[in-house]
C-alpha cells in the first residue's frame, strides 16, 4: 500500500527500531515507527541526524531543517530553518527547540560523554553574517539538547556540509569533538580550490580551537562523512574531482588519518575510484567505525553510489584504512538505473553488525516514489541480506511535492541511524502522509 502527499499533507518525522536476532537465519524486525513531530505543508523535513547518550540509551537527540517548498527561491531560503528534538524515554515522547537561523541546512547533532550536547549546521544568523547560507554555526547545550544557548559559535563563511563525530571512548581524547567540511577559496591566479577542514572541541562545544585544512591537490576535495578509532585516531573521508576539463569518468575516495587529535593528518590512502559516480548527479557516501569489543573492533566500512547509476557499493578496511577489500559488495536495489537517485547511511551495534539504510527515488520526476530500505551484514561486511522495507513507498501527487522532490528528490544525503546498546538500531526519516492518517 502507497502513501502520498496531497495538497493538504502533514509530513512526519518518524523513528524506527530495527532489531536483529542472531540465529541461524540472522533475520531483521522491523518495529512500527513513532511519530517525532509533524509539519504542515509547504515545510518539509530533510536531512535528520540522531545521536544517543553514550551513557544513557533512553537519551536520543536530533536535528533536522525543514525545507520551504514554495514560492521563489529567495522564498524558499527564507523560510528555511533548522530544530533540535530531545527524548529522555527512548523515543516514545519528543521535545522540540528551533534555531534563529535563516535558510539553516545540513544539521548534525551529539551528546558527549559527561552530557553536554552540540548542534552544528550551516545558515545565517539575521542581521549579522551576509546573504549566504555557507556560515557554520554550533550550538552549545549543557543538558543534553534539552536547553541551548543563546548565543552560538560562528566558525566561519564557506563552508559545505558539515559533519560531527565525538571520541566516546578513547584513552587520552575522550570527549573531544571534531567538525570537519569542505572549505573553499581563491588559490592566487583566482581558481577556486577546496580541502577538508577541521575543526576540534575540546570542552564539550563551547569553544573550538583554530582548524586544520587538508588540500591534497588541485582538484575540488568534497569533505565526507568522519570516525573515530578506539585509540582516538580520528579518519576523515573525501571525494575528488575534476571541474575543468578533462573531467574524471569517476570520482575517487579516499581516507586520511590524525592520531595528534586533528591537529595534523597522513598522506590519503585510496578508498576507491570506481564508485561515487557520476552519473547521476553525485551525493554523499558514508563512513563509520566499527566500535564494539568484538574481533572487529576499529574496522572501517565506507559507502557510496556506484557510477553509471549503479547500486550502493559498501567496502571496508580491516587495517585503520590504509588498505580496502575493492570492488566491494553491492547492496540494496543493484538494477542499473541512471534516474534512480539512491543515498546510504551505515551504523555498526555492539555485536559488530553492520546496518545500512537506502534512500531510493525511483525514476525521473513525473511518476516518481520514494522508498526507504534497510539491511544488515552479520559477517563484517562480506554479505548482506536483501533489503528489508521500513516505510511503505510514497509517491508524488501535488505541485508542491514535484518541487520538493526536485530540490530533495531523496529527503537529503543522509538520514539518523545509531545503535543502541542493546545491538538495536535506531533510524530516523520524514514520512509523507495524507493528513486524515495517523499512525
Amino acid at each position: 500500500m502507497t502513501f502520498g502527499c496531497g495538497t493538504r499533507n502533514m509530513a512526519a518525522l518518524a523513528m524506527g527500531c530495527l532489531s536483529w536476532l542472531p540465529v541461524a537465519a540472522q533475520t531483521v524486525r522491523i518495529a512500527v515507527p513513532t511519530e517525532v513531530d509533524r509539519e504542515t505543508d509547504p515545510r518539509r523535513f530533510v536531512e535528520p541526524h540522531l545521536a544517543v547518550d553514550p551513557n544513557d540509551p533512553d537519551h536520543l537527540l536530533a536535528g533536522v531543517f525543514m525545507s520551504w517548498d514554495q514560492g521563489t527561491r529567495q522564498e524558499m531560503q527564507a523560510n528555511q530553518r533548522c530544530a533540535s528534538f530531545v527524548s529522555r524515554d527512548k523515543g516514545r515522547s519528543w521535545s522540540r527547540h528551533d534555531f534563529p537561523l535563516v535558510d539553516c541546512v545540513d544539521p548534525q547533532v551529539a551528546i558527549f560523554p559527561d552530557g553536554q550536547a552540540i548542534f552544528a549546521g550551516m545558515g545565517r544568523m539575521p542581521g549579522i553574517q551576509p546573504r549566504t547560507n555557507d556560515w557554520l554555526v554550533v550550538y552549545h547545550s549543557p543538558d543534553g539538547g534539552v536547553t541551548w544557548d543563546a548565543e552560538p559559535t560562528v566558525i566561519g563563511a564557506g563552508h559545505d556540509h558539515p559533519a560531527l563525530v565525538v571520541d566516546v571512548r578513547s584513552p587520552s581524547r575522550k570527549g573531544w569533538a571534531y567538525i570537519t567540511t569542505t572549505r573553499a577559496w581563491r588559490d592566487g591566479n583566482g581558481d577556486e580550490v577546496s580541502g577538508v577542514f577541521v575543526v576540534r572541541s575540546r570542552d564539550g562545544g563551547k569553544s573550538f580551537d583554530d582548524p586544520t585544512i587538508v588540500a591534497p591537490n588541485g582538484l575540488h576535495n568534497g569533505a565526507e562523512m568522519p570516525a573515530i578509532l578506539s585509540d582516538g585516531t580520528l579518519i576523515a573521508s573525501f571525494v575528488d574531482e575534476s571541474r575543468s576539463p578533462p573531467r574524471f569518468e569517476r570520482r575517487r575516495a579516499w581516507i586520511i588519518r590524525s592520531e595528534n587529535g586533528g591537529s595534523s593528518f597522513s598522506t590519503p590512502f585510496l578508498v576507491s575510484n570506481d564508485v561515487c559516480g557520476p552519473p547521476p548527479v553525485f551525493q554523499l557516501s558514508a563512513l563509520v567505525a566499527d566500535a564494539s569489543e568484538g574481533p572487529s573492533r576499529d574496522r572501517l566500512y565506507f559507502a557510496c553510489r556506484q557510477s553509471g547509476g549503479g547500486p550502493v557499493v559498501i567496502v571496508s578496511s580491516k587495517d585503520r584504512g590504509k588498505t580496502w577489500n575493492r570492488p566491494g559488495v553491492a547492496v540494496g536495489p543493484t538494477t542499473i538505473d541512471v534516474n534512480a537517485r539512491r543515498v546510504m547511511t551505515l551504523a555498526v551495534n555492539n555485536a559488530g553488525v553492520v546496518g545500512a539504510f537506502i534512500a531510493e527515488r525511483r525514476a525521473k520526476y513525473g511518476d516518481a516514489c520514494l522508498q526507504f530500505l534497510f539491511t544488515a551484514s552479520f559477517d563484517t561486511g562480506e554479505s548482506f541480506g536483501p533489503p528489508e522495507p521500513v516505510s511503505p513507498s510514497e509517491c508524488r501527487e501535488s505541485t508542491t511535492e514535484e518541487i520538493a522532490q526536485r530540490r530533495h528528490p531523496t529527503n537529503g544525503d543522509y538520514f539518523g541511524m545509531t545503535s543502541l546498546p542493546d545491538g538495536t538500531f535506531r533510524v530516523m526519516w520524514r514520512k509523507c502522509e495524507r493528513a486524515a492518517r495517523s499512525y
